[in-house]
């Protein structure tokens, strides 16, 4: 992955470039091995690397944690990559102490990837982010621990899901990795043939019972361990059968968590193993059911969320550097204890 990180602002874009190393004008970082790095005279400072695409780069909660980190005098960089970029495969580590993704394109996860098999501590994991995006395996773990989940099936070809008791329609039907509310249709009843030839792309579809929640959605943010609730109104709406109508999504408010809810984002991000993440809940009649868990999300309505996020990744960077430390410091009493 040949990267010439160049600046934008104070963002650096990943663009094409023939040779193994590049540079970029900020900071001194060079790009090692395809990935774009750090060095130069921030020897004694932590280098902390946010991957974005360019679409939540401007992102209120990621420039706050941007900004935040500096002020703590981090080396930041933030890599926006350019879809046209020609990559090499790397094979040397950047010189990064931690390295943070926003956004779910190939390039911006492989780059993730790379970083973290190469030995950066990744915030959230590689591993992590693949379960949240695989819905499957996503509610297959939170059901076995114990979160309240809606029915659900999954099938290659939608024209399955027609052999879904009657009782459970209607069926929201979306990619298994889909993204947001992007690709999300009903099927109001098993003679419902709206999605007969959709088979293919994507290779997996699932399908949830429809939960009425009165056209607001509850997100619950979550930092570490601290959460917080947010109500805004759904970003999509059902007119019968069909693909989704997008709508508006302004007036986002904060509500209280209770402890049931606080359990429920807890427990959705640990069994996870993410740091940074969200979770969308319906409020239904019989209680809270989780739709959806997501890695890094808006943090919309949540007081000084780049501060707070800022303040986590230091910590879990820090935390990491004095492991890799102490480690260092036990091989080297090993090999001088060892007799010679």
């Amino acid at each position: 992955m040949s990267g010439h990180p160049t600046r934008h602002g104070d963002r650096h874009s990943v663009t094409a470039g023939a040779g193994r190393q590049g540079h970029a004008s900020h900071d001194h970082h060079r790009a090692d091995a395809g990935l774009p790095g750090s060095g130069g005279d921030g020897a004694d400072r932590l280098t902390i690397a946010i991957i974005a695409d360019d679409r939540h780069a401007g992102d209120a909660a990621l420039r706050g944690a941007v900004e935040a980190l500096k002020r703590d005098g981090c080396i930041v960089q933030l890599v926006v990559p350019d879809p046209a970029a020609l990559f090499d495969m790397p094979s040397e580590a950047p010189l990064w102490d931690a390295v943070v993704s926003r956004g779910r394109s190939p390039v911006v996860l492989t780059l993730l990837a790379a970083a973290a098999s190469l030995g950066v501590l990744a915030i959230n994991t590689p591993r992590a982010i693949d379960l949240v995006r695989n819905k499957v395996a996503m509610q297959s773990l939170l059901a076995r621990h114990g979160m309240p989940v809606p029915m659900a099936w999954y099938a290659a070809d939608p024209s399955a899901f027609r052999r879904v008791p009657a009782e459970h329609f209607p069926l929201v039907v979306k990619p298994f990795d889909g993204d947001g509310s992007s690709g999300l249709s009903l099927m109001v009843d098993p003679d419902d043939r709206h999605l007969e030839g959709a088979s293919g792309q994507p290779a997996l579809f699932i399908a949830q019972e429809y939960l009425e929640a009165g056209g607001a959605d509850l997100k619950l943010y979550v930092i570490g361990s601290d959460v917080w609730g947010v109500r805004k109104p759904s970003p999509v709406r059902f007119d019968g059968s069909g693909p989704a109508s997008a709508q508006s999504t302004g007036g986002a408010e904060r509500v209280d968590v209770d402890a049931t809810l606080r359990d429920i984002a807890l427990t959705c991000g640990r069994a996870c193993g993410l740091e940074l993440w969200g979770v969308d809940v319906a409020m239904t009649a019989k209680g809270p059911v989780v739709i959806e868990v997501n890695d890094f999300p808006t943090y919309s309505a949540v007081p000084e969320a780049g501060t707070l996020i800022a303040r986590h990744i230091l910590a879990l960077t820090r935390i990491d550097a004095l492991r890799r430390q102490s480690g260092q410091e036990r091989m080297r009493s090993l090999v001088w204890s060892a007799p010679s």
